[in-house]
């Protein structure tokens, strides 16, 4: 499984995406979606609004993820992509904070899956945040 923004899409229609967004991705190709992992609405406003900080919406979003298996959420994904590598798409981008990066680090704390990012390859990803691995070793 991967993860990434709708803007590396680039009009091209990638098997495997996943919408985890609450709005449309803007691509007619991107069928499916997956709400479960969406900020709820009240959260994303609270949040675009400025109203809430980093660290409310980390721990009110987590609290959301709780109440979700991982394991049947990582099995309705690999179901959903239809035997393509799931890539969770939302339309954050690489720089700015992302709960797409919360949804990776949740599966790899719950189910020690290590998930990349679309493009990009493996990265480091702490508080709805990534960093390249620029030199990837045996040891990280």
């Amino acid at each position: 499984m991967k993860t990434g923004y709708f803007n590396q899409l680039k009009n091209t229609e990638i098997p495997g995406v996943i919408s985890i967004s609450l709005m449309p991705s803007g691509f007619d190709f991107v069928k499916f979606e997956f709400k479960a992992l969406a900020p709820n609405w009240k959260l994303k406003e609270l949040f675009r609004k400025n109203k809430i900080d980093e660290f409310f919406f980390i721990q009110q979003y987590n609290n959301q993820l709780e109440l979700l298996n991982p394991k049947s959420t990582f099995d309705h994904l690999i179901s959903l992509a239809d035997g393509n590598e799931p890539i969770l798409m939302t339309h954050g981008n690489k720089t700015k904070f992302c709960h797409r990066h919360l949804v990776a680090q949740w599966f790899s704390d719950k189910l020690g899956l290590d998930i990349e990012e679309y493009e990009i390859g493996k990265v480091v990803r702490k508080n709805g945040y990534m960093k390249k691995i620029d030199n990837p070793t045996l040891f990280e």
